[in-house]
Protein backbone atom coordinates (compact mmCIF):
# COMPACT_ATOMS: atom_id res chain seq x y z
CA UNK A 1 0.00 0.00 0.00
CA UNK A 2 2.47 2.44 0.35
CA UNK A 3 3.75 1.99 -2.78
CA UNK A 4 1.06 3.90 -3.64
CA UNK A 5 1.24 7.22 -4.99
CA UNK A 6 -1.87 8.47 -3.58
CA UNK A 7 -0.66 6.61 -0.27
CA UNK A 8 2.80 8.76 -0.43
CA UNK A 9 1.15 12.27 -0.76
CA UNK A 10 -0.89 11.42 2.35
CA UNK A 11 1.83 10.82 4.27
CA UNK A 12 3.86 13.26 3.36
CA UNK A 13 0.99 15.94 4.16
CA UNK A 14 1.50 14.90 7.86
CA UNK A 15 5.22 14.22 7.26
CA UNK A 16 5.12 10.65 7.74
CA UNK A 17 7.20 8.61 5.74
CA UNK A 18 6.68 4.94 4.31
CA UNK A 19 9.54 3.73 6.60
CA UNK A 20 7.23 4.88 9.47
CA UNK A 21 3.93 3.10 9.16
CA UNK A 22 2.58 0.42 10.72
CA UNK A 23 -0.85 -1.62 10.18
CA UNK A 24 -3.30 -1.96 12.62
CA UNK A 25 -5.32 -4.72 13.85
CA UNK A 26 -9.03 -4.55 14.57
CA UNK A 27 -11.45 -3.25 12.26
CA UNK A 28 -13.37 -5.00 8.76
CA UNK A 29 -14.77 -1.38 7.31
CA UNK A 30 -11.63 0.45 7.05
CA UNK A 31 -7.79 -0.05 6.61
CA UNK A 32 -6.23 1.57 9.67
CA UNK A 33 -2.33 2.64 9.98
CA UNK A 34 -0.60 4.50 12.27
CA UNK A 35 1.99 7.04 11.02
CA UNK A 36 4.65 8.27 12.87
CA UNK A 37 5.67 11.81 12.11
CA UNK A 38 9.14 13.02 11.61
CA UNK A 39 8.59 14.87 15.13
CA UNK A 40 7.58 11.40 16.74
CA UNK A 41 3.96 12.05 17.39
CA UNK A 42 1.66 9.26 15.40
CA UNK A 43 -1.06 9.75 14.16
CA UNK A 44 -3.86 7.37 12.24
CA UNK A 45 -4.65 6.90 8.79
CA UNK A 46 -7.95 5.11 7.95
CA UNK A 47 -9.93 4.25 4.35
CA UNK A 48 -12.27 1.78 3.53
CA UNK A 49 -11.77 -1.71 2.52
CA UNK A 50 -14.76 -1.67 0.15
CA UNK A 51 -13.95 0.70 -2.51
CA UNK A 52 -17.73 1.40 -3.15
CA UNK A 53 -18.43 1.99 0.13
CA UNK A 54 -19.46 6.11 0.57
CA UNK A 55 -17.48 8.38 1.70
CA UNK A 56 -18.73 8.46 5.44
CA UNK A 57 -15.06 10.68 6.88
CA UNK A 58 -16.99 13.86 6.90
CA UNK A 59 -19.70 13.11 8.93
CA UNK A 60 -16.84 10.94 10.94
CA UNK A 61 -15.27 14.37 11.35
CA UNK A 62 -18.63 16.62 12.41
CA UNK A 63 -19.64 13.50 14.72
CA UNK A 64 -16.53 13.33 16.64
CA UNK A 65 -15.60 16.96 16.93
CA UNK A 66 -19.35 17.76 18.09
CA UNK A 67 -19.32 14.49 20.77
CA UNK A 68 -15.51 16.33 21.70
CA UNK A 69 -17.66 19.62 22.56
CA UNK A 70 -19.76 17.96 24.97
CA UNK A 71 -16.87 16.22 26.62
CA UNK A 72 -17.20 12.72 25.51
CA UNK A 73 -14.17 11.67 24.40
CA UNK A 74 -12.69 10.98 21.51
CA UNK A 75 -9.63 10.29 19.14
CA UNK A 76 -9.48 14.13 17.64
CA UNK A 77 -9.94 14.09 14.09
CA UNK A 78 -7.05 16.15 12.38
CA UNK A 79 -8.20 15.88 8.71
CA UNK A 80 -10.22 14.11 6.28
CA UNK A 81 -10.24 14.36 2.16
CA UNK A 82 -10.23 12.42 -1.05
CA UNK A 83 -6.80 11.76 -3.07
CA UNK A 84 -5.74 10.11 -5.80
CA UNK A 85 -10.15 9.17 -5.71
CA UNK A 86 -9.12 7.20 -2.40
CA UNK A 87 -10.97 9.08 0.35
CA UNK A 88 -8.99 8.85 3.62
CA UNK A 89 -9.18 10.41 7.06
CA UNK A 90 -6.35 11.45 9.94
CA UNK A 91 -6.80 11.41 13.70
CA UNK A 92 -5.38 11.84 16.54
CA UNK A 93 -3.58 8.37 17.85
CA UNK A 94 -4.61 7.46 21.57
CA UNK A 95 -2.11 5.08 23.33
CA UNK A 96 -4.36 2.29 25.11
CA UNK A 97 -3.74 1.86 28.73
CA UNK A 98 -2.67 -1.59 29.69
CA UNK A 99 -5.54 -2.26 31.58
CA UNK A 100 -8.57 -3.27 30.02
CA UNK A 101 -12.04 -1.50 29.94
CA UNK A 102 -13.81 -2.50 33.38
CA UNK A 103 -17.73 -2.99 32.50
CA UNK A 104 -17.25 -1.74 28.92
CA UNK A 105 -20.99 -2.57 27.87
CA UNK A 106 -22.12 -0.10 30.67
CA UNK A 107 -19.75 2.60 29.33
CA UNK A 108 -21.33 2.26 25.87
CA UNK A 109 -24.70 1.97 26.90
CA UNK A 110 -24.15 5.40 28.94
CA UNK A 111 -22.44 6.96 25.52
CA UNK A 112 -25.47 5.81 23.51
CA UNK A 113 -27.59 8.44 25.57
CA UNK A 114 -25.06 11.07 25.76
CA UNK A 115 -24.26 11.06 21.89
CA UNK A 116 -28.09 11.41 21.66
CA UNK A 117 -27.34 15.27 23.46
CA UNK A 118 -25.05 16.32 20.60
CA UNK A 119 -27.01 19.17 18.84
CA UNK A 120 -27.50 18.76 15.09
CA UNK A 121 -27.56 22.35 14.02
CA UNK A 122 -24.51 22.06 11.67
CA UNK A 123 -24.65 18.70 11.01
CA UNK A 124 -23.29 17.77 7.33
CA UNK A 125 -26.80 16.85 5.31
CA UNK A 126 -25.35 13.68 4.43
CA UNK A 127 -25.53 12.56 7.95
CA UNK A 128 -29.39 12.47 7.10
CA UNK A 129 -31.20 9.76 5.73
CA UNK A 130 -33.34 10.04 1.98
CA UNK A 131 -36.59 11.14 4.10
CA UNK A 132 -34.70 14.67 5.35
CA UNK A 133 -33.49 16.50 8.25
CA UNK A 134 -37.20 16.74 9.94
CA UNK A 135 -36.26 13.54 12.04
CA UNK A 136 -39.88 12.47 13.20
CA UNK A 137 -40.85 13.37 9.28
CA UNK A 138 -38.27 11.12 8.40
CA UNK A 139 -38.77 8.54 10.98
CA UNK A 140 -42.42 8.14 9.91
CA UNK A 141 -41.51 8.22 6.86
CA UNK A 142 -39.29 5.49 6.62
CA UNK A 143 -41.83 3.11 8.64
CA UNK A 144 -43.98 3.76 5.98
CA UNK A 145 -42.15 3.25 3.16
CA UNK A 146 -41.33 -0.40 4.69
CA UNK A 147 -44.90 -1.00 5.59
CA UNK A 148 -46.12 -0.25 2.17
CA UNK A 149 -43.89 -2.43 0.54
CA UNK A 150 -45.02 -5.95 2.55
CA UNK A 151 -47.40 -7.98 0.40
CA UNK A 152 -47.05 -10.76 -2.13
CA UNK A 153 -45.85 -8.44 -4.63
CA UNK A 154 -42.99 -7.08 -2.84
CA UNK A 155 -39.68 -7.84 -4.51
CA UNK A 156 -37.49 -8.51 -1.60
CA UNK A 157 -40.47 -11.35 -0.22
CA UNK A 158 -40.43 -13.29 -3.47
CA UNK A 159 -36.52 -13.54 -3.09
CA UNK A 160 -37.22 -15.09 -0.12
CA UNK A 161 -36.07 -11.68 2.81
CA UNK A 162 -39.39 -12.52 4.43
CA UNK A 163 -42.33 -15.52 4.84
CA UNK A 164 -45.12 -13.50 5.80
CA UNK A 165 -46.39 -10.16 4.71
CA UNK A 166 -48.94 -10.24 7.28
CA UNK A 167 -46.58 -11.30 10.40
CA UNK A 168 -43.86 -8.58 9.44
CA UNK A 169 -47.27 -5.85 9.07
CA UNK A 170 -48.17 -7.48 12.95
CA UNK A 171 -44.40 -7.03 14.23
CA UNK A 172 -43.71 -3.13 12.28
CA UNK A 173 -47.22 -1.57 12.73
CA UNK A 174 -47.18 -1.13 16.79
CA UNK A 175 -44.15 1.27 15.97
CA UNK A 176 -46.46 3.63 14.17
CA UNK A 177 -48.08 4.47 17.62
CA UNK A 178 -44.52 5.04 19.35
CA UNK A 179 -43.29 8.15 21.06
CA UNK A 180 -39.76 8.74 20.37
CA UNK A 181 -36.74 11.28 20.84
CA UNK A 182 -34.78 11.77 18.01
CA UNK A 183 -31.08 12.26 17.32
CA UNK A 184 -27.57 11.13 17.10
CA UNK A 185 -26.88 7.71 17.10
CA UNK A 186 -22.90 6.92 17.08
CA UNK A 187 -23.76 3.62 15.56
CA UNK A 188 -21.35 1.06 16.24
CA UNK A 189 -21.15 0.73 19.92
CA UNK A 190 -19.04 -2.22 20.95
CA UNK A 191 -16.03 -2.77 22.82
CA UNK A 192 -13.70 -2.72 20.00
CA UNK A 193 -14.50 0.85 19.60
CA UNK A 194 -13.45 1.91 23.05
CA UNK A 195 -9.94 2.45 23.96
CA UNK A 196 -8.52 2.58 27.64
CA UNK A 197 -7.29 5.04 29.62
CA UNK A 198 -6.48 3.19 32.83
CA UNK A 199 -9.74 2.99 36.06
CA UNK A 200 -9.70 6.42 36.91
CA UNK A 201 -10.80 8.00 33.59
CA UNK A 202 -13.64 7.51 31.24
CA UNK A 203 -12.62 5.45 27.89
CA UNK A 204 -12.28 7.16 24.43
CA UNK A 205 -15.12 6.57 21.67
CA UNK A 206 -13.21 5.96 18.49
CA UNK A 207 -15.06 5.29 14.99
CA UNK A 208 -17.42 7.61 14.10
CA UNK A 209 -18.05 6.36 10.47
CA UNK A 210 -21.52 4.70 10.94
CA UNK A 211 -22.74 7.44 12.62
CA UNK A 212 -26.63 8.31 11.73
CA UNK A 213 -29.90 9.88 12.82
CA UNK A 214 -33.39 7.99 14.37
CA UNK A 215 -35.12 7.50 17.69
CA UNK A 216 -32.33 7.47 20.33
CA UNK A 217 -30.96 5.93 22.13
CA UNK A 218 -33.00 3.09 20.40
CA UNK A 219 -30.71 2.98 16.98
CA UNK A 220 -27.24 2.19 19.12
CA UNK A 221 -29.23 -0.05 21.82
CA UNK A 222 -30.87 -1.73 18.22
CA UNK A 223 -27.91 -2.49 17.10
CA UNK A 224 -26.74 -3.99 20.50
CA UNK A 225 -30.39 -5.94 20.17
CA UNK A 226 -29.32 -7.33 17.07
CA UNK A 227 -25.48 -8.84 17.89
CA UNK A 228 -27.09 -10.65 20.93
CA UNK A 229 -30.72 -12.05 19.68
CA UNK A 230 -29.84 -12.16 16.03
CA UNK A 231 -26.07 -13.07 15.66
CA UNK A 232 -25.32 -14.09 19.11
CA UNK A 233 -21.95 -12.60 19.00
CA UNK A 234 -22.89 -10.28 22.31
CA UNK A 235 -23.71 -12.61 25.63
CA UNK A 236 -27.61 -11.67 27.02
CA UNK A 237 -25.66 -10.50 30.05
CA UNK A 238 -23.65 -7.67 28.45
CA UNK A 239 -26.58 -6.54 25.91
CA UNK A 240 -28.56 -6.26 29.79
CA UNK A 241 -26.07 -3.82 31.20
CA UNK A 242 -26.16 -1.83 28.05
CA UNK A 243 -29.87 -1.57 28.34
CA UNK A 244 -29.59 -0.44 31.64
CA UNK A 245 -26.97 2.19 31.28
CA UNK A 246 -29.38 3.55 28.05
CA UNK A 247 -32.39 3.55 30.28
CA UNK A 248 -33.80 0.69 28.30
CA UNK A 249 -35.19 -2.01 30.70
CA UNK A 250 -38.67 -2.57 30.14
CA UNK A 251 -40.60 -5.57 28.12
CA UNK A 252 -41.89 -2.94 26.33
CA UNK A 253 -38.37 -1.58 25.80
CA UNK A 254 -37.54 -5.57 24.55
CA UNK A 255 -40.47 -5.30 21.92
CA UNK A 256 -39.63 -2.40 21.12
CA UNK A 257 -36.15 -3.19 19.75
CA UNK A 258 -37.52 -6.08 18.55
CA UNK A 259 -39.69 -4.72 16.06
CA UNK A 260 -36.79 -1.70 15.15
CA UNK A 261 -34.74 -4.92 14.46
CA UNK A 262 -37.12 -6.35 11.74
CA UNK A 263 -37.70 -3.00 10.34
CA UNK A 264 -33.89 -3.04 9.76
CA UNK A 265 -33.34 -6.09 8.18
CA UNK A 266 -36.00 -5.37 6.08
CA UNK A 267 -34.88 -1.86 4.93
CA UNK A 268 -31.32 -2.60 4.31
CA UNK A 269 -32.21 -5.24 2.23
CA UNK A 270 -34.17 -3.27 -0.15
CA UNK A 271 -31.76 -0.81 0.08
CA UNK A 272 -29.00 -4.08 -0.96
CA UNK A 273 -31.44 -3.52 -3.97
CA UNK A 274 -31.60 -1.12 -4.69
CA UNK A 275 -27.93 0.09 -5.04
CA UNK A 276 -25.55 -2.76 -4.35
CA UNK A 277 -27.14 -5.40 -6.12
CA UNK A 278 -23.29 -7.07 -5.72
CA UNK A 279 -24.37 -7.63 -1.73
CA UNK A 280 -28.04 -8.33 -2.73
CA UNK A 281 -28.07 -12.15 -2.46
CA UNK A 282 -26.18 -11.69 0.79
CA UNK A 283 -28.55 -9.22 2.01
CA UNK A 284 -31.76 -11.23 1.48
CA UNK A 285 -30.19 -14.23 3.28
CA UNK A 286 -29.09 -12.31 6.60
CA UNK A 287 -32.52 -10.92 6.54
CA UNK A 288 -34.14 -14.37 6.62
CA UNK A 289 -32.15 -15.64 8.93
CA UNK A 290 -32.49 -12.87 11.01
CA UNK A 291 -36.25 -12.30 10.82
CA UNK A 292 -36.07 -16.31 11.67
CA UNK A 293 -34.09 -15.56 15.03
CA UNK A 294 -36.22 -12.96 15.76
CA UNK A 295 -39.42 -15.02 15.73
CA UNK A 296 -37.56 -18.01 17.76
CA UNK A 297 -36.62 -15.02 20.19
CA UNK A 298 -40.00 -13.18 20.70
CA UNK A 299 -41.78 -16.52 20.97
CA UNK A 300 -39.75 -17.70 23.79
CA UNK A 301 -40.08 -14.75 25.65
Amino acid sequence: MVEQAWFRTVLASVSGAPDRVQRLTGGSVNHTYRVDRTDGSPVVLRFAVDPLRADEFPVEAWAATEASRLGIPVATPIAHGVEGGVPYALSEYVAPHPGAVERPWRWLGSYARAVAAIPLDDAPLSLYSRFGADLAHAWTAHLAYNLEALGPHDPIHRDGAYASPEGMRALLEPLTAEEFAFGLAHGDLAPRNLVSRGPDHPPVLIDWGAAETGPTPWTDARRVFEWTFVDGTVARQDHDEFAAAAGLTTAADHRRLASMTALHLLDVTRWAREHRPDLYEEYVARCRTGLEALERHTSGQ
